[in-house]
């Protein structure tokens, strides 16, 4: 597709996304208040996400970046909504970065809780105070890495100018180089005799972000199949415990492959296609497309799959009439045996008298 359709397309999804992420973490940020009594610290971890991914959804829309990939250079290009220096463009760029890498560090932080409560109940302390400090502090460590391989290892050079200049000629005819900042991505470069070499400072920061990203999957990964196979094989704690820990296992699961869809996979494509001299072009806007859709779409999983905030929602809303079997099934919370079914039909007998 053109660049202009990708801008259209992009411009859209902004609007939508934080749209969505602004009206569902505001819901969430009230559940939680009202009804995460039984989730003790998570609902302070789940609290924090919310109110980046609001503040994430800002900074987005605010700097409207666009991606493009040509020539073995990845571009990360900020459109600016008023004149600033260029050195406070690069800052602004350098700062995206940074809450880009605080999504991935903080969707590995809320495995590392679950494993916790599951498999390691005594290190759940480390989320009180005063070792919850170290949490933030811990976390910035990576997140800062991020953010300052991007700044000071991706200069701007009379190279890159003259690409960022020629992308925008000729993809994006309606943006100037002047309303622009931008970080580029330059893995390789040519001598004096043309002849291609890697450029390895580059090299290293993508290093940097490869090593972030795989660390975060990695501890995504093992921490869930721990949670996963503790709870197989504990089933002493009460119905209403397990419960809960399967709920919000089973928005962990889908809260894994949401940021693998819409961050993770595209990321690595963004970083991998330049060193194979893949020329997405404008294409690789499909990265931003993601991107602003993802705050939205992560916190409406937890609404959906933790049944008191599911059943909450629809009590909310008027000249609703609920089945809660059907709707716990559909969402295969429970099983079909005529005890839960009872349990089902006393809650929505329960709610019904509630609201009358």
């Amino acid at each position: 597709m053109t660049g202009e359709l990708w801008l259209t397309l992009v411009d859209t999804a902004d609007i939508v996304g934080f749209s969505m992420t602004f009206c569902v973490n505001i819901v969430l940020l009230f559940l939680l208040k009202n009804r995460g009594k039984n989730l003790g610290t998570y609902k302070h971890l789940m609290a924090f996400f919310s109110v980046f991914s609001i503040f994430y959804a800002i900074i987005e829309s605010i700097l409207r970046p666009i991606m493009h990939i040509e020539n073995a250079t990845f571009f990360l290009i900020s459109r600016k909504r008023f004149n600033y220096s260029t050195r406070l463009g690069k800052i602004n760029s350098a700062f995206y970065c940074a809450c880009f890498a605080t999504s991935f560090v903080v969707s590995g932080v809320h495995f590392v809780y679950r494993f916790f409560a599951s498999c390691k109940p005594h290190l759940l302390r480390s989320f009180n105070m005063p070792y919850l400090l170290l949490w933030p502090l811990g976390c910035s460590i990576p997140v800062m890495m991020w953010a300052s391989v991007s700044y000071f290892l991706y200069p701007d050079t009379a190279f890159t100018e003259a690409a960022v200049t020629n992308v925008l000629n000729t993809h994006y005819h309606s943006i100037k180089k002047d309303n622009v900042s931008y970080i580029a991505y330059v893995y390789y470069q040519y001598d004096e005799n043309g002849v291609r070499y890697v450029y390895l400072k580059n090299l290293l920061g993508c290093f940097v972000h490869y090593f972030v990203m795989s660390a975060t999957f990695v501890v995504m990964f093992i921490c869930g199949y721990s949670t996963w196979k503790t709870m197989r094989k504990h089933k002493t704690a009460s119905d209403r415990t397990r419960q809960l820990q399967k709920q919000l296992f089973k928005a962990l699961v889908l809260q894994t492959l949401i940021p693998t869809i819409f961050m993770y996979a595209p990321t690595g494509v963004m970083f991998i296609a330049p060193f194979f001299s893949i020329n997405l072009n404008a294409n690789a806007n499909f990265i931003v497309f993601c991107s602003f859709l993802y705050p939205g779409l992560d916190p409406l999983i937890l609404i959906l799959i933790i049944r008191d905030f599911r059943q909450t929602v629809f009590i909310l809303s008027p000249g609703t009439e609920i089945n809660w079997l059907e709707v716990d099934k559909f969402f295969c919370l429970r099983k079909k045996n005529s005890v839960d079914e009872s349990r089902s039909t006393t809650r929505a007998n329960m709610s019904q008298v509630a609201t009358h």
